[in-house]
């Protein structure tokens, strides 16, 4: 099964039900983690890392732009949990390097 269309499939829900199981895999997407649990989860393969990755950097880059609205801004806020559980420095920077400043109040994304 590919893992971005999975993952794509659950983050679409609107209950929040599977947050925990994202945050899970976006940190497994951590070598740190990954290396961890692979005694007990077997090895995490490279190109699955990858993807979950992409999908990872994609997917704040759009809720980023969607932050307009509460709701918005509760997914991008959401967003960020699995980038932080990423534990990827460069994918951080990259996402979020020509963003200025995120405003989690009505309004929305601030530019300046």
């Amino acid at each position: 099964r590919n893992i971005v269309k999975f993952l794509s499939e659950v983050h679409s829900t609107t209950d929040g039900r599977f947050e925990v199981f994202l945050r899970f895999v976006a940190g497994l997407s951590s070598s740190r983690s990954a290396w961890i649990l692979e005694e007990f989860l077997g090895p995490f393969p490279h190109q699955t890392i990858c993807r979950v990755i992409d999908w990872v950097k994609e997917e704040v880059q759009r809720q980023i732009r969607n932050a307009g609205s509460e709701y918005g801004q509760r997914r991008l806020l959401n967003m960020l949990h699995y980038l932080f559980e990423s534990q990827n420095r460069a994918l951080a920077q990259q996402t979020l390097g020509s963003v200025e400043s995120l405003s989690f109040k009505k309004g929305g994304r601030e530019k300046t």
